[in-house]
């Protein structure tokens, strides 16, 4: 038996009929505290996800969902949170847990498949992944700088390239030296 997620939003796949289903689902503000904690950002304010559910042979449901969050997240840059929104669509396919098979390598251009146990899909865990995948790596705040020096102009690498390039040539142990520095 699986933990039960922080945002759990089960719907019957017996509730899917032939013309599908709409649904949309929200996290409450209690949920978005426990969600921003899963995934390690300062903050969840709003995570809503609509959905069009299609029923499909073998108790098969696929989903396309229409995803909408506000957060906060830190700056990598300055390491101060900032908040973000996002917004986008996916579609996932569930698969009922005794007919999943996962294979050894993905196809990384095929709809990701979700298996679930019972009679229901939960179409908020399923929004709380997609949230987490859609996340930045790297975030930064729109106004966020560089300090000064941590980047040089490509002018400034060539100029110590040669720099170092000349010191090597009058000196063959110039290399060794810089080396023998460093572990001091």
């Amino acid at each position: 038996m699986t933990p039960k997620s922080e945002f759990s939003r089960l719907t019957a796949v017996r509730r899917i009929g032939a013309g599908g289903l709409s649904v949309t689902v929200e996290a409450t503000p209690e949920e978005c505290l426990r969600i921003a904690e899963r995934l390690n950002i300062p903050e969840v304010s709003m995570l809503r996800c609509k959905y069009q559910l299609q029923a499909g042979p073998g108790s098969e449901v696929t989903a396309h969902g229409a995803l909408a969050a506000r957060f906060k997240q830190e700056c990598v840059r300055t390491l101060e949170p900032f908040e973000d929104v996002l917004a986008g669509s996916f579609t996932v396919k569930f698969v009922p847990e005794e007919h999943f098979v996962e294979t050894a390598e993905p196809d990384l251009e095929a709809v990701d498949e979700i298996p679930y146990e019972g009679d229901s899909v939960d179409l908020g865990e399923a929004a709380i992944e997609q949230f987490a995948l859609d996340l930045p790596l790297y975030p930064h705040a729109p106004d966020a700088a560089l300090p000064p020096g941590l980047v040089i102009e490509e002018e400034e690498v060539e100029r110590r390239a040669q720099k170092e390039a000349q010191a090597e040539r009058v000196n063959p142990f110039a290399s060794l030296e810089r080396l023998r520095r460093k572990d001091n």
